[in-house]
C-alpha cells in the first residue's frame, strides 16, 4: 500500500515521489506495477495498432495474379494462403511522420508490450547511466552502475507504469467508440512523452543534474532501442523464461547483481537511520545531513527545513549556515545569504577550505557589489589558486570594475585550470570553462 501511495503521487508531485521512491522503493512492486500496466497496454493500444500498421495484410494478388487453365479460363478455386506461410502475407506499414525508420525504435506486438519492463531494466536504464557518465564526468560508468542502477531502477519502472496507465485507461474507454489505429497511436506516443518527463525528473533527483543535462540524458538514451528490437525479435524472452536458463543468468552474474542489490539498500538504511536519529532532540547533525540529501535532490524547501532545525538545536553548526546561504544565493535572496555566510565567517573564516569566501564573493557580485566582491575573492584566491570558479568569478568581477587586463589573466588562468583538473572534476568545472572562453571572445571583440 505504501508503494501505491508513492505511484499515485506521481501524478502530483513527481519530484518529491521520486525522492521517496530511492528512500523507500522496492524493485518486485515497481515491476508488478509496470507488469500490470504492460498487460492493460497492449490490449487496449498496441493490439489496435500492430495489426494496421506492423503486420497489415498484403493484398494476394501481389504474390499469385490469377490463373489461368489450357482453355483460357481463370482458374477459381486457387487460394494463395495453401502456399505461403502467415509472415509473408504481412507488411509493416509506414509510421506517421517517422515512416519506415521508426521500425528499428518500436514495436506494438505482445511479446514487445509485455517485455517492455524486462527491457527497461537491461538496456534503458544502463544506457542512460552511460548517457549521464558522459553528458556530467562525475564517475566511471562501473562506479555509477552499482551505484545508480538500482534507484533508478525502481523510479524508472514506476514511472513507466504511471506514464502509460492513463493512455491505458484512456484507450480502454474510448474502445466503446470504436478505438482506431491512429487515434491509439496518438495515445501510445503521448505516453511515451510523459515517461520522458518522468525520466527527466528521475534522473535529475538521483544525479542532483540540471534540467538540461537530465533532458539530454534521456533523449540519448533512446538510441538503445534498436537493441531493444534485435533481442525481441531473437525470442530470446521467451529463453529467459525458462528455468534453468533463468537460473544459469542468474547464478553468473549474482556477484555484480548482489553489489547493485547491497549498495541501493545500504542508500536506503543509511537514511532510515539518519530520520531515527532526528528522534533525538539535540542531535543537529542528522538533520544537517538530511538537508544535504535534500539539497542534492534539489529539494530545496526540505533541504531548507533541515538546516534551520539543526540550527535551532545548535547554532553554532557552521556548516548549515553554509549551506542555508549557498541556497538563499541560488533562489536570489542575497541579504539573507550574507548573513549565513557572514555568521560562518564569524565562526571559521577557513570554512569548507576556504569556499566561503568565493561564496561571499559571489553574493557582492550578484549585488552588483563589485569592490566588496573583488576584496572576498582576492582573499579566496589567495588560498585556493587553481579553483576554476573562483578564478572566473574574479574575472567576472574585474571586466564589472572595467579592468580588462586583469579580467583576461584570470580567465586564461581559469582555461588552464579546468584543463589540468582530473578527469573525475571535469564535469563539475566544464561549465567555467565554457563560460571563461565566453568572455575572452567577448573582451576580445571589445579591443578589436
Amino acid at each position: 500500500m505504501q508503494h501505491i501511495k508513492l505511484f499515485l503521487l506521481l501524478y502530483v508531485r513527481p519530484a518529491k515521489a521520486t525522492s521517496r521512491l530511492i528512500d523507500e522503493g522496492r524493485w518486485l512492486y515497481s515491476a508488478m506495477l509496470a507488469f500490470a500496466v504492460a498487460l492493460l497496454l497492449n490490449f487496449t493500444i498496441a493490439e489496435r495498432i500492430y495489426p494496421v500498421y506492423e503486420a497489415a495484410p498484403i493484398p494476394l494478388d501481389h504474390f499469385f495474379p490469377a490463373l489461368e487453365s489450357e482453355s483460357g479460363e481463370e482458374e477459381e478455386n486457387i487460394d494463395p494462403r495453401d502456399y505461403l506461410p502467415p509472415e509473408m502475407l504481412v507488411t509493416k506499414k509506414p509510421l506517421p511522420l517517422v515512416g519506415n525508420a521508426g521500425w528499428y525504435f518500436v514495436s506494438f506486438s505482445q511479446l514487445s508490450t509485455l517485455a517492455a519492463p524486462l527491457t527497461l531494466a537491461l538496456f534503458y536504464i544502463p544506457a542512460a547511466i552511460l548517457a549521464m557518465v558522459l553528458i556530467t564526468q562525475t564517475a566511471s560508468f562501473g562506479v555509477a552502475i552499482r551505484r545508480d542502477f538500482g534507484p533508478l531502477l525502481v523510479c524508472a519502472l514506476t514511472a513507466w507504469a504511471a506514464s502509460h496507465l492513463p493512455f491505458a485507461l484512456a484507450g480502454l474507454a474510448l474502445d466503446r467508440y470504436g478505438l482506431g489505429a491512429n487515434s491509439a497511436l496518438i495515445l501510445w506516443a503521448a505516453a511515451k512523452i510523459v515517461f520522458g518527463l518522468y525520466m527527466i525528473v528521475a534522473l535529475r533527483t538521483v544525479y542532483g543534474a540540471g534540467i538540461g543535462e537530465s533532458a539530454g540524458a534521456v533523449s540519448v538514451s533512446w538510441l538503445s532501442a534498436p537493441i531493444e528490437m534485435i533481442f525481441a525479435a531473437s525470442r530470446l524472452l521467451w529463453l529467459l523464461a525458462s528455468p534453468c536458463i533463468f537460473y544459469l543468468v542468474y547464478a553468473s552474474l549474482r556477484s555484480g547483481v548482489g553489489d547493485i542489490d547491497s549498495a541501493f539498500r545500504g542508500r536506503q538504511s543509511f537514511r532510515r537511520s539518519l530520520e531515527a536519529a532526528t528522534i533525538n532532540p539535540r542531535d543537529a547533525e542528522a538533520h544537517y545531513q538530511l538537508g544535504l540529501i535534500y539539497q542534492y535532490r534539489r529539494q530545496h524547501s526540505e533541504a531548507i527545513n533541515r538546516f534551520k532545525k539543526a540550527i535551532e538545536i545548535d547554532e553554532s553548526e557552521t556548516d548549515a549556515h553554509f549551506q542555508l546561504g549557498r541556497i538563499a544565493r541560488e533562489q536570489g535572496r542575497l541579504q539573507e545569504a550574507i548573513d549565513h555566510l557572514n555568521t560562518v565567517v564569524s565562526q571559521d573564516d577557513n570554512h569548507s577550505h576556504g569556499e566561503i569566501w568565493r561564496e561571499i564573493g559571489a553574493v557582492y557580485a550578484d549585488a552588483s557589489m563589485f569592490d566588496d566582491a573583488r576584496s572576498a575573492l582576492e582573499t579566496y584566491i589567495e588560498r585556493r589558486p587553481y579553483d576554476p570558479e573562483g578564478l572566473y568569478l574574479m574575472a567576472y568581477t574585474f571586466s564589472k570594475l572595467d579592468q580588462k587586463e586583469q579580467a583576461r589573466e584570470m580567465l586564461e588562468r581559469c582555461l588552464e585550470s579546468v584543463r589540468t583538473m582530473p578527469f573525475y572534476r571535469r564535469g563539475a568545472v566544464r561549465k567555467w570553462g565554457r563560460l571563461a572562453q565566453k568572455q575572452l571572445r567577448e573582451l576580445g571583440a571589445q579591443s578589436a
